[in-house]
């Protein structure tokens, strides 16, 4: 992780534009360049965000992820920059648009949510537990491959996920009344992440597919 001045952060974000702002201040900038500066706020000089930062663990996935062969950001460097109490991670954005943009500029087809079902147990079977999961953060490229991005707030295990970590990230998935209101009428994602996932116990299908049931139903 590279320390920066505060002159060389003002120089690197120097018309900058701000993607992400909250009460703390700034929190995704796209350069001119269009690569990204994702700021992380750390509350003491001396913590444990300095040892392992969301800007760390930022990196940490995506090349976890790369390994996978699972499309994500690609890595330009990491940053501390204690003027103003920040980490950082600046990286190139991955190339597409996001599910939730895809499916608000067009009819929601069968083939491509059976896919997105596929892809879905995919990740699980990698061991991916996304708990930012949505139709925000899942990237369609121009080839109609699926990639993942702000990945921070995710584990990758050597193991697939078991039965209820599969649940609870398809909570995750299904928790905006947005992304639901696109898909609702369809069960495809659902029956094709089942038919992908290669698990037998009936137990566990029946609990997943009335999960999702409930959770689209919800709104």
């Amino acid at each position: 992780m590279k320390n920066l001045t505060h002159a060389e952060f003002e120089i690197l974000t120097k018309n900058a534009l701000v993607l992400t702002d909250d009460e703390y201040g700034k929190k995704v900038l796209q350069l001119t360049d269009n690569s990204i500066v994702k700021l992380f706020r750390v509350k003491r000089l001396i913590s444990q965000a300095n040892l392992y930062s969301p800007a760390r663990r930022f990196a940490h996935n995506a090349r976890r992820l790369q390994r996978l062969q699972v499309p994500t950001i690609e890595l330009i460097a990491l940053y501390r920059i204690k003027s103003i109490q920040r980490t950082a991670v600046h990286y190139k954005q991955l190339a597409g648009i996001t599910l939730r943009e895809y499916l608000q500029s067009r009819p929601a087809e069968d083939e491509f949510l059976s896919r997105l079902g596929a892809f879905l147990a995919h990740m699980h079977a990698l061991g991916i537990f996304f708990r930012s999961a949505h139709f925000g953060n899942i990237i369609v490229t121009a080839d109609k491959q699926f990639g993942l991005i702000d990945i921070s707030d995710m584990t990758i295990s050597r193991f697939p996920l078991g039965y209820f970590k599969r649940i609870r990230n398809m909570k995750h998935f299904f928790r905006l009344k947005e992304d639901i209101e696109l898909v609702q009428q369809s069960q495809l994602i659902e029956h094709s992440y089942l038919q992908h996932c290669r698990i037998n116990n009936r137990i566990f299908k029946r609990h997943f597919l009335q999960t999702c049931q409930k959770l689209k139903a919800a709104f």
